[in-house]
């Protein structure tokens, strides 16, 4: 089964002043608070799939210590 593409779109500066607190901001103001929230939010991806792949590896691990466990135990039952 084939991925979708996901669309990603920036956040305009009508939908950032449409946010509390954010009204009265000069388009240069609303321009620079929309890329730092786009770098934060890279930032937090970039942390998530970290975390993501380090926790599939424990997995895997976790899945290779049981398998050698049981063909261990295989060999000692055998003996």
């Amino acid at each position: 089964m084939a991925e979708k593409e996901k669309v990603h779109k920036r956040l305009t500066i009508a939908q950032l002043r449409n946010c509390k607190g954010f009204e009265n901001y000069s388009d240069e103001h609303a321009e620079e608070t929309i890329k730092s929230l786009e770098k934060l939010s890279i930032l937090f991806y970039e942390l998530y799939m970290k975390q993501k792949q380090q926790k599939e590896r424990v997995l895997e691990n976790k899945k290779a210590d049981i398998h050698e466990r049981k063909a261990n135990n295989k060999k000692r039952d055998a003996a």
